[in-house]
């Protein structure tokens, strides 16, 4: 006999409930909406309170969730005592949804016992509704058959989050080993269908099939968003292309320009590609009838963002130190808003807004290429520092007295991690000998690179070997700052799952109370075009 757990398994749960006060809080009408759900082609119906179970239940056989909503100086408890729960066992509920989270209720019982008693007393499973892994890990310790996410972004902790927690979702399928319910701000059937794709046992949608007021106020926003344009330009200034396109607030770039940087001509040079790369978008984007609100530049080098000038640049980008790019574009273009953000901080913008960090507040994202770079947000806000330079992770020492920085100190991480780092291990390793400088270091770290995807035991082995360093760097940001995740970017990682696993393995093992905190070190998501996409963000955070 199938169990109301197991007849859950990849099918969509629609939520009939009706929010206090809302016309269609009414027993009849969510008995219609619930059936014309059934008729769509719902495996399982979330219902609220005893009344509304009873009503339904002779309708369908399928599986009900059951809940009883108790509000208390207006916050929102799930089935706060057992006489809830056996109320919605007698009404016919196949599982019974608890509010499994931190919070403490005045008078309700202990969710823990609650569990228990629903076992040995109507014989029933339990949903467990939390907001956080750890609390997913206390339900299933204390017993419940599915943890859902449902109260993600509604407890104090985790408040303002907007958006349904891929991560959170991600992490629970890693860890729990029990059925995950994908449930809260699930609005659209591609993102039901990701969540089934990442191991979901089911979804949970609501408000997006239910309740008619919710989704004519989504429809008439989008309508004032589309009337209100509010694209941005944004620019990627590097050693070898400037790229530039124009990017709406989904993250999506139309009219792509690349024109070459012209490095060795110097500041004209660079300025004067910098300004033809805008001119192309903007002259497209003008004859396609739109209007950008500015434009937003991200550049190598160390960035004042207060004026736009380029506090400071490797001889990559000559005669660019000083240089007043804000300054420059304003007087070219004339558009409202002109930002200017250091690339790897821009990257960091676009992973928060359009990447893996997305449902993340606080986390540490590094990029590791010719260089190592990368940035810091606490509580989705960047910390760029007093003159820029927060993020600079390539310039904090692994090795006292250790090998040679481009920087002109010794033993820093970027010595170990970088494309010429990558190129000598692999030198090393199949006896070729020699250290190799310039593009010869990043023509053999690009063949390192393919070689190692082919699984090549001598390049995987110099990958190896930049696990070890690249994990005794995170493992200090790690004890440092304590975030939620390490992102990790940049040529020299991207598409390489099985070096982001060495390097959180090995960090797992270097961190202090490793074992416990179980740090998450993950791929970026917004890899090719993240300078341009975290430029327009921060035009658009200037609004």
């Amino acid at each position: 006999m199938t169990t109301p757990c197991a007849a859950l398994k990849d099918v969509i749960v629609v939520s009939c409930q009706a929010s206090p006060g809302d016309p269609l809080e009414n027993v009849d009408a969510l008995r219609r909406i619930a059936m014309a759900c059934v008729r769509g082609g719902a495996g399982g119906l979330r219902l609220n309170g005893g009344e509304c179970i009873s009503a339904i239940r002779p309708d369908t056989c399928l599986p009900i969730i059951g809940l009883k909503k108790a509000y208390l100086d207006g916050h929102l408890r799930i089935t706060p005592d057992f006489a809830a729960a056996a109320e919605l066992a007698k009404a016919g509920a196949d599982i019974i949804a608890l509010d499994c989270t931190g919070r403490t209720w005045p008078g309700g019982e202990p969710w823990q016992q609650l569990i228990e008693r629903i076992h040995q007393e109507l014989h029933l499973p339990v949903m467990a509704d939390i907001a956080t892994l750890e609390e997913a890990h206390a339900a299933a310790a204390a017993g419940a058959e599915m943890i859902g996410t449902t109260l993600h972004g509604y407890t104090e902790q985790t408040q303002g989050s907007d958006g349904f927690n891929w991560s959170l979702l991600t992490d629970l399928i890693r860890d729990i080993g029990l059925p995950v319910v994908a449930e809260g701000h699930i609005s659209t059937p591609t993102e039901a269908r990701r969540a089934i794709r990442a191991g979901a046992w089911c979804v949970v949608v609501g408000s997006a099939i239910t309740r008619p007021g919710t989704i004519t106020a989504n429809f008439v926003h989008a309508i004032q968003r589309s009337l209100n344009s509010s694209a941005a330009i944004g620019v990627d200034i590097g050693g070898t292309w400037i790229k530039a396109g124009l990017v709406d607030r989904e993250g999506c770039i139309r009219f792509p320009a690349r024109v070459p940087t012209g490095a060795s001509g110097g500041r004209e040079s660079i300025a004067s590609a910098t300004a033809e790369a805008i001119e192309q978008v903007l002259v497209t984007t003008r004859q396609e009838g739109m209007e950008p609100i500015g434009i937003g530049i991200a550049s190598a080098g160390v960035i004042d963002v207060h004026d736009g000038t380029v506090f400071a640049a490797t001889e990559n980008l000559p005669g660019w130190s000083g240089f007043d790019l804000r300054g420059f574009a304003e007087k070219r273009f004339h558009l409202p808003i002109m930002c200017v953000e250091n690339d790897a901080h821009a990257a960091v913008l676009a992973e928060m807004h359009f990447g893996s960090a997305r449902g993340l507040n606080s986390f540490v994202a590094i990029t590791i290429g010719t260089g190592v770079g990368g940035g810091v947000v606490v509580d989705r806000k960047l910390i760029r520092g007093q003159h820029g330079f927060a993020g600079s992770f390539g310039h904090s020492t692994i090795r006292l007295n250790g090998r040679s920085c481009t920087c002109g100190r010794a033993g820093c991480l970027e010595a170990y991690v970088s494309a010429s780092a990558l190129a000598r291990e692999f030198r090393a390793g199949s006896g070729a000998g020699g250290d190799g400088a310039g593009q010869r270091d990043a023509e053999m770290a690009l063949k390192v690179s393919r070689l190692a995807d082919a699984k090549d035991p001598i390049a995987r082995a110099a990958y190896s070997a930049l696990a070890v360093y690249l994990a005794e760097g995170i493992a200090s940001l790690f004890n440092v700052l304590d975030p939620e995740a390490v992102i990790v970017s940049g040529g020299l990682a991207e598409g390489k799952p099985w070096f982001i696993a060495e390097v959180e393995q090995r960090v797992a093992q270097l961190l202090h109370f490793g074992a416990l905190r179980k740090p998450r070190v993950q791929l970026a998501a917004a890899v090719n075009e993240a300078g341009m996409l975290g430029a327009a963000v921060a035009v658009f955070n200037a609004q």
